[in-house]
This record gives structure tokens, sequence and C-alpha cells, in this order.
């Protein structure tokens, strides 16, 4: 690729190519036009920049995301048994980075952060909440868990205890009883 190869190869995207030297002409407005212009090569790659994130971002719902699809066959069945859909959407359910901010949950949720930690029937591993608030942006809070007083009384185990001690759980029904 040099500019000897471009300059002919530009002669074939002129419509008119009646003389050498228009064809010079041209090639050399749209050299300047494309390349002499140093102030716009900023714009250039963050057109780059952002055409490529959109792609990628676009591909990764388009394709692991179970919420969007293109499928015909999987739009003609139930909700329940689209299993080709669901397992489309493994890695988009699973990212890595959503595993890694998980375990700030209690930086930004105040209530109950560790909500859904423990998986009952054991689907997945139980999760644990990090000791340590995360690296950015988050300086109104205390640095560590064990430096906030009111951590604990927040927790669901706390609330579930608070719940029940006040009597706010439904109580089972037993055989005996009549529906209202």
């Amino acid at each position: 690729m040099s500019t000897f190869s471009m300059r002919q190869r530009y002669t074939i995207l002129l419509k008119t190519q009646t003389d050498p030297t228009i064809s010079d002409y041209f090639y050399d407005n749209m050299v300047h036009a494309w390349f002499a212009d140093p102030p716009s090569y900023a714009y250039w790659w963050v057109t780059c920049m952002s055409m490529g994130l959109m792609v990628g971002i676009l591909s990764r719902h388009w394709f692991f995301n179970p919420d969007l699809y293109g499928r015909r066959q999987e739009a003609q069945k139930p909700f329940p048994d689209r299993h080709r859909q669901f397992g489309y959407c493994l890695p988009y359910f699973n990212h890595r980075m959503r595993n890694f901010s998980v375990k700030y949950k209690w930086a930004f949720i105040d209530n109950e952060p560790d909500y859904a930690d423990v998986h009952p029937i054991g689907y997945r591993p139980n999760r644990i909440q990090s000791h340590r608030r995360p690296y950015m942006y988050c300086f109104t809070i205390p640095r560590y868990t064990m430096e906030d007083p009111l951590f604990t009384s927040t927790l669901t185990g706390n609330m579930e205890r608070m719940y029940q001690e006040i009597g706010y759980t439904k109580k089972p029904k037993s055989e005996g009883d009549e529906e209202d």
C-alpha cells in the first residue's frame, strides 16, 4: 500500500476520467480532504471506538440476552419451553463483570444487601460480600463493613428476626381453619 498504488486505484472511483491531469487534481483534493486535517484524527478515533463498542455491545445482547431473540422457531414456543433461548443466556447472566460487582452490593444497597446471597436450593454457590468498599467513587460510606455501626442491623437475618418478634409473619394454615 503506497501513495502510487492508491493513486492508480483512485481513478476507478471517478465518474469521468477524461484526462490524467484531472484525475491527479481530484486525487490531490481527496488526499487533502481526508488526511490533511490533523484536528479530525481524534474524531476518527472516537468514531471507530464507538462503532466497535456498539457492535460488541449489541452483538452481546443479540446473541446472549434471553429477552432479545430473532430466532423464529423460539417465538412459536411457550416461554418456559425455550430451552435453546435460555442456553444462549448463560454467558450473559454469568458475566465476569456481574460476578465482580455483586460482592460490593452492600456499598450501594442500603436495606438487606445480602438478600440474594444464599441460594436455598443450591443452584449456584452462595455469594459472600466483600469486607471493603469498591475502589472508586464510594467515599460516602465507611471503608470497611466493620466500621459501620448499622451494617448488621440492615442484613436479611436481622430484618427477619425483627419481623418475627413483632408478629409480622404469616401463620401456617391448619386443617381445621376455614377460609374467610
